[in-house]
């Protein structure tokens, strides 16, 4: 997409408009004035400013004037030397923002993600899953290129999603500030202030319709009961948020309720206030996708070949015949056909509930696998050998495909969908009306202040409580997330497959479902004094040079509690799985229940996908109640002995049918067979199936007790302003895990579980200092000039979420150090600022976020390579002692090993289970299975059998190849799944230029340069990856993973490839970061001629090339980070254009017309480049919205 004449246009505009505020200002002989307020001014008596409070009616235009952020209490900007950059109300109303999406594009440094956003927030892996961003986006943030900043209300931390009908400013400190938080994030903090009560009887209402069909209504009512004593606030919001997207939507109903208090208790010179507020808050939302379907169609479509692999050119097969020649035909280089390896239709591969929908609604169910666990057939114990082991075919991932198919294959990435005629992204939510996000909170304060001898000494306690849970119903993630074509010619039960052909997606309702309830109880007493020399010196020169000193002192006590539950969407009941002899745990695959939806006709007849016009999902997906479900009843059905001779029909590697001789119990019509039955299916929306439905809990309780003192002066008469500010916090940690329950449930009754306790304790500091010019020198200075210096250095930890390492063992806490330094330069009597901050932030022991390499996306891989390769060491022994062993087994796992030697399959065993590297701690940790003394002592079969006793024996486990911990992954004692650590860097320089040059004229104005780097990765990383790799050197490292590639080439491809990788990244740039941006903001309000009360404004967005790859060097087998891969610029163009007017002495009007994106179209931004060069992945930027708001205030 070019547009570059609008880009000249719109940075000649901004620099014209700069230079031009400067030329025009200088014709001012008078000061800006504030807006005047919409009420009875004359009736405002001059009030008290607290010095614990700092409220938008202070700021002027772009320009704000004080800051709690600085010392705690109000402070000058001027006067602090740390990072901060306030947005003002008046920014808030010419941009249209009401949130965080809306304003971080726009502020300094500083990414959003989303639809709207300027940065993906899920690129830099092979594989992509952006759920977990959907249900907070008010988290994917990135400040100087670091990490996602904490957000705060007032100061304190919060879940809760900010909206601007009660905020009418925005506090950004960018790096740490331990004035502020000893314990947070490195990246720093994103304040709103609330709106209190005010001495001002005034009222606001605003109604606002957007682009495809959003509608926004506020109103904002304050009241005074009596003059400067009492005054309440009340606010309502309705915002249904429409988008692009179809039928995406962002409901979000609010309530809020304030009051303020000043009864005169002590006299003159001081000052008592009481402020209290409540919010009650609602968002049900089905969020936009950011980033397109994973492209799984137009490989379908591919003819001739590439490095010597057949492409599918619309290839269709029989499951049921062709798994010999398809699958196990390749077995014995690398995998099956590349184009099939670890392909799945949708999720399915167990013999449990399925069902198969279109447009019209539910098609039919049946089981995509037939049980070959016999059920009473006397002394027959082994599955049914005659069942042929089938599985639907399904096109896979290009990541899985390349990774034998392409040389350098295994830095390759999934391809996301880039045509939009195959499936329109940009105008339909694939996932239809069938996935949810929520938020709901109450939030209370109430804050007591005292000061006295005029506001020199006082102190200000603050009790808040905040009550948030949040939750979604995930539909579509991980490789889940792409479109496919049913190419299976047969169903299971071997008719005719009348949706051969047809474009589909699908899932189970096993992952990505959470609820969370996250409770705040916070405590906070500040006091300060103020102590001027002048009080005791008189005034004189020594008076001047000492100045004042103002002292802070803080107590604070920060309770989170945490209950976090992930669950099944849908399963079936026990039942089923118990008459059927199939696994009964919740957290099996044999208990979920899965689902395709088909979204075209069939495409047969097409000779590429372009063109397609495929629908999102338009039926609703939600079995409820009992199923109808076509399955193989493998019930014992013949009066014959299952021991007696038979025969039945194989497959060989070309598809044709072969005798085999057995016995009657491998004779699958000897069984009930193919049948229809009824059975119940829990849902999550049923309330009372809930209970049945978790598969994991975990509650933390984390209290941060923090003490902390400021002192500020201002010496010199004020020229020099020193500050320094120390802080101790004492962090306590309890962590417990939901016991288990029957079928491996999880219980949320945490009571019963043992709880895991840390306690840490830090101390950290800041310092700065500001020089001004001397008075003296400013007095002679033109247009009211001044400059300043500053320098800031101030640190931080961050404590709130302990972290396990691949082992188990305890992360030290992140922490981060910032050093700042610059000069400011104000001049027209400070109605025009520039600000050059020049800065860099140090992170140790940060958590690994996604890498370009994908290797933090594959740390799952720390148990599920031990633990699946335990249950395929076991089914390969099932394989050796019963050759015919085929069915419920994935993949036949043991043909392709050595040939398939028995001999040597049973050495390669031995070897796994003698050699293991791993701790008892390690298994324990993740809930795997494994009694790893066991597993060493072992000398016999069955003993291997008996020391992973989730497997099964004889293989009557083979359905458990793909077992699961017990914690879904994550480390019972933290709670949460294991982490690498990362040092990073991020150095630059910021220039920020705010202008007033008249009353009705403001400019804002930042341009940043950014150079973020990764310094190292923790040691624990390359200790386990040093261990595992000598174990899988050995004969274990042969053991095949699903029948496809073996261990050691699973673990050289997704763990020592991209480590590799990572560790040459270090020191270069971290790949999406844009290494310069610019914003520019302007508003101007006509005061005369004919267009008198039109006020008119834009704003201009750039960022530079990022890099989103590195090139592929043949000869090292390696990414060469010499040769990075540049994605495209990017820069985007707002304008609006208000009127207001009296419509009665009391009622003011004012209309605005706000254009995002002006003149562009939805459109893709890459964010992954694959090492040749082409995209991988790109994020959907939605194109020009607009917005219409009228606002009258009484």
């Amino acid at each position: 997409m070019t547009r570059h004449p609008l880009r000249l246009r719109a940075l000649w505009l901004t620099s014209a408009l700069t230079i031009a505020a400067v030329h025009s200002a200088q014709a001012q002989s008078t000061p800006p004035a504030a807006t005047p307020p919409t009420g009875d001014a004359k009736s405002e008596e001059t009030l008290v400013l607290s010095p614990f409070v700092v409220t938008a009616d202070e700021d002027v235009g772009y320009t704000a004037n004080s800051t709690l952020a600085g010392t705690r209490v109000r402070t000058e900007l001027k006067d602090v030397a740390s990072a901060i950059s306030v947005v003002t109300s008046q920014f808030l109303q010419d941009t249209g923002s009401k949130n965080q999406q809306d304003l971080l594009v726009y502020t300094t440094n500083t990414e959003v993600a989303g639809v709207r956003g300027n940065f993906s927030a899920a690129g830099g892996a092979s594989t992509y899953n952006e759920v977990g961003n959907l249900l907070r986006p008010s988290n994917n943030t990135r400040v100087r290129g670091l990490d996602a900043a904490d957000n705060t209300r007032d100061y304190f931390l919060t879940e809760i999603p900010w909206d601007g009908y009660i905020v009418d400013r925005v506090d950004l400190q960018r790096g740490p500030n331990s004035i502020l938080f000893g314990v947070g994030s490195p990246a720093g903090i994103i304040n709103t202030s609330i709106n209190t009560a005010t001495f001002k009887t005034q009222n606001k209402i605003e109604n606002r319709i957007g682009r495809f069909g959003s509608f926004r209504t506020s109103g904002d009512f304050n009241y005074v009961a009596k003059k400067n004593v009492l005054a309440f606030r009340v606010a309502l919001l309705d915002d249904e948020t429409k988008y692009q997207q179809k039928p995406a939507f962002n409901h979000d109903k609010r309530l809020f309720a304030a009051m303020r208090y000043e009864p005169k208790l002590f006299g003159d010179g001081s000052h008592t206030t009481i402020r209290a507020n409540f919010e009650n808050g609602n968002v049900n939302a089905n969020r936009p996708r950011s980033l397109p379907p994973i492209d799984g169609i137009t490989p379908w479509f591919k003819t001739g070949s590439a490095n010597g692999v057949a492409n599918p050119n619309k290839l269709t097969l029989n499951p049921l015949t062709t798994w010999d020649q398809w699958g196990n035909n390749y077995l014995g280089t690398s995998a099956m056909y590349p184009w099939f390896r670890e392909g799945g239709f949708g999720r399915m591969g167990n013999p449990n509930l399925a069902s198969f929908y279109d447009g019209t609604g539910l098609l039919y169910s049946m089981t995509p696998k037939a049980n070959g666990t016999p059920i009473g057939a006397g002394s027959k114990t082994t599955p049914i050998g005659g069942l042929e082991f089938a599985k639907l075919w399904a096109i896979t991932t290009y990541n899985n495909y390349a990774r034998v198919a392409v040389p350098g294959g295994k830095y390759y990435s999934n391809v996301s969908l880039s045509d939009s005629s195959i499936f329109d992204f940009y105008n339909n939510l694939i996932d239809g009306n069938n996935k949810r996000e929520w938020q709901d909170w109450n939030a209370a304060n109430i804050a007591i202040s005292q000061t006295f001898l005029n506001e020199r000494l006082g102190f200000e306690f603050v009790y808040d409580r905040q009550e948030y849970q949040d939750g979604q119903l995930a539909f579509l993630n991980g490789d889940q997330y792409i479109i496919g074509v049913d190419i299976n010619t047969h169903r299971m039960d071997g008719s005719v497959n009348p949706n051969v052909g047809r474009a589909y997606v699908g899932n189970s309702g096993q992952y990505g479902n959470s609820e969370n309830y996250i409770d705040r109880d916070a405590k906070r007493l500040t006091a300060f004094a103020d102590i001027n020399a002048e009080d005791y010196l008189g005034k004189s020169w020594i008076s001047k040079l000492l100045g004042r000193h103002v002292f802070t002192g803080l107590w604070s006590k920060d309770t989170k509690e945490t209950d976090q539950r992930s669950f099944s969407r849908w399963a079936s009941d026990p039942a089923f799985n118990t008459a059927n002899s199939l696994n009964a745990s919740i957290t099996s695959g044999e208990r979920q229940y899965d689902w395709i939806s088909y979204l075209s006709p069939s495409l047969l007849s097409r000779s590429s996908a372009s063109g397609a016009g495929l629908s999102p999902v338009n039926t609703v997906i939600d079995p409820n109640g009992n199923l109808t479900l076509r399955y193989f009843d493998s019930h014992w059905n013949s009066s014959v002995d299952p021991a007696a001779p038979g025969t039945y029909i194989d497959y060989d590697a070309n598809g044709n049918p072969a005798v085999i001789t057995g016995t009657q119990g491998d004779v699958a019509s000897n069984y009930v067979g193919w049948k229809s039955g009824t059975y119940k299916v829990l849902n999550y929306d049923n309330p009372a199936d809930r209970a049945l439905l978790y598969s994991s809990a975990q509650y933390a309780k984390n209290v941060i007790e923090s003490k902390a003192f400021i002192w500020q002066a201002y010496l010199w008469d004020g020229t020099l302003v020193p500050t320094f500010g120390w802080r101790r916090d004492e962090v306590t940690n309890e962590n417990r895990q939901g016991i288990k329950l029957t079928n491996d449930v999880s219980s949320t009754d945490y009571s019963k579980s043992t709880p895991d306790l840390k306690d840490v304790a830090g101390e950290s500091k800041s310092w700065g200092v500001v020089l001004h010019t001397p008075r003296g020198i400013r007095a002679k200075l033109p247009y009211g000039s001044n400059l300043s210096v500053f320098a800031n250095k101030s640190e931080n930890f961050k404590a709130d979420a302990p972290r396990g390492d691949i082992f188990g063992n305890a992360i030290d806490n992140p922490q981060a150090e910032t050093k700042d330094y610059g000069v400011v330069i104000s001049t027209l009597d400070d109605r025009l600022t520039f600000k050059i901050t020049k800065y860099e932030t140090k992170m140790k022991n940060a958590t690994l976020q996604a890498d370009s390499a994908g290797f933090s996306g594959n740390l799952y891989y720390a148990w599920a390579l031990p633990y699946w390769g335990a249950s395929h060491a076991l089914a390969a022994l099932d394989g050796i002692a019963n050759p015919q062993l085929r069915q419920g087994n994935w993949g036949w796992p043991w043909n392709g090993i050595e040939g398939g030697d028995p001999v040597r399959i049973q050495a390669i065993v031995n070897d796994y289970f003698k050699n293991f590297p791993l701790t008892q701690t390690f298994a324990d940790e993740y809930g795997l299975g494994l009694n790893v003394a066991a597993m060493h002592a072992a000398t016999t079969n069955d003993q291997r059998y008996a020391s992973v006793p989730t497997y099964g024996v004889g293989g009557n486990g083979a359905a458990n190849l793909g077992l699961q911990p017990a914690y879904a992954g994550r480390l019972k004692s933290f709670g949460s799944g294991p982490v690498a650590s990362v040092d990073t860097t991020s150095k630059g320089v910021e220039y920020e230029i705010t202008a007033q040059p008249t009353k009705n004229w403001s400019v804002a104005v930042n341009f940043s340069k950014t150079k973020a780097t990764r310094d190292a990765i923790s040691p624990t990383i390359q200790t386990w990856i040093d261990t595992y790799t000598k174990f899988l050197a050995g004969d274990a490292g042969l053991i095949r993973l699903w029948g496809g590639d073996t261990l050691r080439k699973v673990w050289a491809d997704n763990i020592l490839a991209p480590y590799a990788v990572l560790q040459a990244q270090i020191g270069s740039q971290v790949p999406e970061v844009a290494p310069w941006r610019f914003n520019a903001v302007t508003n101007y309000n006509f005061k005369e001629g004919w267009l008198k009360d039109v006020n008119t404004g834009l704003a201009y967005r750039w960022e530079d090339k990022r890099i989103l790859g590195y090139k592929y060097n043949a000869t090292k087998d390696v990414l060469d980070i010499d040769q990075p891969l540049y994605g495209p610029t990017d820069d985007h163009f707002d304008l609006w254009v208000g009127y207001g007017r009296k419509l009665s002495p009391k009622v003011h009007w004012r209309v605005q017309l706000n254009l995002r994106n002006v003149g562009e179209s939805a459109h893709l931004v890459p964010v992954n480049l694959q090492p040749d060069g082409t995209v991988a992945l790109s994020r959907i930027q939605e194109g020009m919205i607009w917005q219409i708001t009228n606002t009258f205030t009484f």
